[in-house]
């Protein structure tokens, strides 16, 4: 099971559809800040003593943003971590699979955020009265 999450965020995506099974998951192509990332897909792997983390992270470099896809066997003093290239911008996804041959995780959306004028009634000085 694979819960889609929904953030909002000034930079915001469009597209990326999203498919998974046991063996592997599909990400479709979409926009991020104007930026088309393609889409992209990859295997699922299992360890039948360890739990294995996959995390799919969206990272901006020189030309943009592009994917960066870690494999970690959590082997119990294992910690999982960004380290590659890149400056990191989002976790677009976390699948951790376990050796029953079960998964579970989440795929986490940007929706664009909107602000909203609040009127309170009160009105507001930066003036001293006395």
């Amino acid at each position: 099971m694979i819960e889609r999450k929904e953030i909002t965020n000034r930079r915001f995506m469009t597209g990326f559809g999203f498919e998974h099974s046991n063996a592997g998951v599909k990400v479709g192509e979409g926009t991020l800040d104007s930026f088309a990332l393609p889409a992209v897909e990859f295997d699922l792997y299992y360890d039948s003593t360890m739990p294995v983390l996959h995390d799919l992270y969206i990272v901006e470099d020189a030309e943009g943003y592009d994917y960066r896809l870690m494999v970690t066997y959590l082997g119990g003093d294992t910690l999982a971590f960004y380290d590659q290239d890149g400056k990191l911008f989002h976790r677009l996804m976390t699948i951790k699979t376990m050796p029953d041959g079960s998964y579970r995780g989440d795929f986490v959306y940007i929706n664009k955020f909107t602000p909203k004028e609040v009127d309170d009634g009160k009105v507001e000085s930066n003036s001293e009265t006395t």
